[in-house]
């Protein structure tokens, strides 16, 4: 039956797949150039695994930032999953073991898949939404893992990289507001 979860879940993340392997190698690019490797982009992606926090990490571990800096700057960019998670907490409850790998997986993008998609008869929903949000990490960490990589090979001049998650949801809030007219 895991197996069916999987084969069901699977083409829901294929959008999913398609930006976070371009976000993920733009944070991969720019963290490779500022002198970190790809095992660092390994790690953060698993363990931090927040695009924009992310990116910030990486002018905040340059710049030898404090940790109450880094603390205040995380809760600001990331306060939007409390209400997320608020939300979603029902989806959540009987999913045993998986609650709290749930929780850290939760992301804009894995929850809006999380919120739409319709698990198909047969298929055990928690398999379902396990799988969602481990195949849109796994999509972010190939991503960040490759970025290193290829930076380390291509010389990359990395103007503007770093604006890659705003220019993200400045798009995504334009097409909100013209799909709202």
């Amino acid at each position: 039956m895991k197996s069916k979860a999987f084969r069901s879940a699977f083409p829901h993340t294929l959008p999913v797949m398609a930006g976070y392997l371009f976000l993920g190698m733009g944070f991969g690019i720019l963290l490779e150039s500022n002198g970190y490797s790809f095992i660092w982009a390994f790690f953060m992606s698993i363990f931090i695994y927040a695009g924009s926090m992310q990116y910030v990490a990486i002018d905040l571990l340059a710049s030898g930032a404090s940790l109450i800096s880094t603390a205040i700057m995380t809760l600001m960019i990331q306060v939007r999953h409390l209400f997320y998670g608020l939300s979603i907490i029902d989806k959540y409850k009987d999913t045993g073991k998986k609650k709290l790998l749930l929780i850290h997986e939760l992301t804009d993008e894995t929850y809006s898949l999380l919120c739409s998609v319709k698990t198909p008869e047969g298929i055990d929903a928690g398999d379902m939404r396990f799988w969602i949000a481990m195949l849109d990490q796994s999509y972010w960490i190939l991503g960040g893992v490759l970025g290193t990589i290829i930076g380390g090979i291509l010389p990359f001049d990395t103007t503007g990289i770093d604006f890659a998650m705003t220019a993200l949801f400045v798009v995504i809030c334009v097409d909100q507001w013209k799909a709202a007219k």
